[in-house]
């Protein structure tokens, strides 16, 4: 359904709720919360084709089209990202050392993708809840994980949700951040996703520590440069990032290059592997970007945003992981 057909001629008011429904399970309360949404989705439809021929004509380097966010305005969107802009200090940041030393003199490659190393989980989906924070904290985890102890598998979101506030992370509405999540696992240990699921709502802390599956030492920041990045992931592993995200709710698959801010972070993803790939406007370079928003969005659940292009959408300024013994 996705790329390049006349969207707006294809949907009515009729098929585009059964559309939304069978394909993201949407489900309106009433007639005239679908005859908003329809309007909202028009507006989106138009969007995507105005967008989509630049695509074609090459004066964009990524496409857009219909994902579960298309019947949402903009505002709406931007309300369930999630990503704290000011946190206050989590309670352990005294005690950990948060100074990455640029870790390795040897030969960076050109590319890498821990997702062919056995590092990453599946994609999983924040839902309607600003957590994308506790998903970006538990990717690195899972990484580091993986890479240190062969063991791959999927961490509590919920837990960090439910338990971390007094390290100052809130709900689905007020945010947080990942910091403040390796802080609060520094102190308490992780369970499994199996173990401890995901809901997408905040509720009473269920943390059974016999069932901790992994406990970290700390975290470590890395300095806001792309350079440091790109070692980073190389030498470590998948790395937390956090983004301007307001320009993707419609995103599906491409090189993201287009003009974004880098002082609104609010979005916290998982920096994974970085590559560049040949184009009719020469080579573009790109980080990997593991999302939390589901397989249906972007390319499988994840982005390709422009790399060495000053910090694009602030992807690393805000860089950190997680430091295991």
């Amino acid at each position: 359904i996705h790329h390049y057909h006349n969207y707006y001629s294809t949907f009515s008011h009729i098929n585009i709720g059964l559309f939304l429904q069978d394909t993201y399970g949407k489900i309106y309360d009433t007639f005239w919360d679908e005859q908003q949404r329809y309007e909202i989705f028009k507006e989106n439809l138009k969007k995507i084709e105005e967008h989509n021929a630049k695509y074609h004509h090459g004066q964009e380097t990524h496409h857009i089209g219909i994902t579960q966010f298309a019947d949402m305005t903009h505002e709406e969107f931007r309300k369930i990202l999630g990503r704290q802009k000011k946190i206050k200090p989590a309670a352990s940041a005294a005690i950990l050392e948060t100074t990455w030393i640029e870790a390795t003199t040897k030969k960076i490659p050109d590319e890498w993708d821990w997702r062919h190393e056995g590092a990453v989980s599946d994609i999983k989906d924040q839902a309607n809840c600003g957590s994308c924070w506790a998903f970006s904290a538990t990717g690195a985890m899972e990484g580091q994980n993986a890479i240190h102890h062969k063991i791959r598998i999927p961490l509590s979101e919920q837990q960090l949700l439910d338990c971390s506030g007094e390290y100052g992370n809130g709900d689905c509405i007020a945010g947080g951040d990942e910091k403040a999540s390796f802080a609060y696992v520094k102190d308490h240990g992780i369970e499994t996703e199996a173990q401890y699921p995901y809901t997408g709502n905040k509720t009473k802390c269920m943390f059974d520590e016999s069932r901790t599956l992994l406990n970290i030492t700390g975290y470590k920041e890395l300095p806001g440069n792309e350079e440091a990045l790109k070692q980073a992931i190389a030498s470590i592993g998948p790395i937390s990032v956090a983004i301007d995200a307001d320009n993707i709710q419609l995103y599906v698959g491409g090189i993201y290059t287009t003009k974004c801010k880098t002082i609104d972070i609010n979005h916290a993803v998982l920096a994974v592997g970085y590559g560049s790939q040949s184009t009719k406007n020469g080579t573009i370079d790109y980080w990997i970007i593991k999302n939390s928003w589901g397989k249906t969005w972007g390319e499988q659940g994840y982005i390709r945003i422009q790399r060495n292009a000053d910090n694009l959408c602030g992807i690393g300024l805000e860089s950190s992981y997680p430091t295991l013994k």
